[in-house]
């Protein structure tokens, strides 16, 4: 809205014009007066300068409204002059009137939601954005008309969780058959998409006095193998001593179980071949470890 003063004969318009895309502010100058003053200038009670435009100024003298060019004279925007002489603690008052341009401004009605966010999108030209999903983040997309865009957290390559297991009771077998080690783990995928590193350090002793192969041991997904491991044992030494191998048999699989349910893995051991003074030992003496992780595909 304009701010108007009377000149004595009609209202003038000081500044503002709201019907034509401007308005105005005011600024206020205070001083207590010590008495005797004819002019004001300088730093009012706040440490506020005395500045205003020549012609848009109002003077008040304890609250009364004074005539420009009867009562004072205001010609250079930093002192005002020709007052009668002031009484000790008389309040001096100048107000400024400023007008500043609206023209342009940016409607609150571009804005529809919580939200929603105000983007360039050209030069000089404001857009919106509306607000995103939960969980969303904002992303640069020069494709999209506000060259923003809400997509979903890239979880890639990234540890979303972490299970361990330790077992260390021996289980002892002769048999050519799998059986379990007792070393097992379970973890439940938050996405499909998700991986599970499987690493393992599986504790295994071997002992043999014959001729033949060595001891298997594998890694079981909800009952299903799916990675074999394979240890060798040397014929026996000369008079017949036995050879003796105790090892940490190391399992690192990359596995997709692509399933949200929980995965439950495991491993387990067999001697190949079923001869007499053959025996295998899984946890020997150690312990035998597994550690899962979800991997964000």
């Amino acid at each position: 809205m304009a701010v108007k003063r009377y000149d004595g004969s009609a209202w003038q318009v000081v500044a503002g014009k709201g019907d034509q895309g401007t308005s105005s502010s005011i600024s206020t100058w205070v001083k207590t007066a010590s008495g005797g003053e004819t002019s004001l200038s300088g730093n009012d009670d706040n440490s506020q300068a005395l500045s205003y435009t020549v012609g848009q100024e109002l003077v008040f003298i304890n609250g009364t409204l004074l005539k420009r060019g009867s009562d004072y004279t205001a010609t250079n925007g930093t002192s005002i002059t020709g007052l009668t002489a002031l009484a000790a603690n008389d309040v001096a008052t100048v107000w400024t009137v400023n007008a500043f341009s609206v023209t342009g401004a940016i409607a609150n009605t571009i804005v529809d939601a919580k939200g929603d966010l105000l983007v360039g999108t050209a030069a000089d030209t404001p857009g919106r954005l509306a607000v995103g999903t939960n969980g969303q983040v904002l992303t640069a997309d020069s494709t999209t008309g506000t060259g923003l865009k809400w997509a979903a957290v890239a979880a890639g390559g990234k540890v979303l969780q972490v299970v361990t297991a330790t077992y260390s009771t021996q289980i002892s077998s002769t048999s050519t058959t799998y059986a379990d080690t007792g070393l097992t783990a379970s973890i439940t995928p938050s996405s499909t998409s998700s991986k599970v590193l499987v690493l393992v350090s599986q504790g295994i002793w071997v002992a043999r006095n014959s001729t033949g192969s060595g001891v298997f041991a594998q890694l079981q997904r909800n009952g299903t193998a799916i990675q074999t491991v394979w240890q060798q044992v040397e014929a026996a030494q000369p008079g017949g001593n036995p050879v003796v191998i105790a090892t940490q048999l190391p399992y690192i699989k990359l596995d997709s179980p692509s399933s949200t349910s929980s995965v439950t893995y495991k491993t387990q051991f067999k001697l190949s071949a079923a001869n007499a003074g053959w025996s295998a030992e899984a946890n020997y003496q150690t312990d035998s470890n597994i550690v899962l992780l979800e991997i964000g595909a």
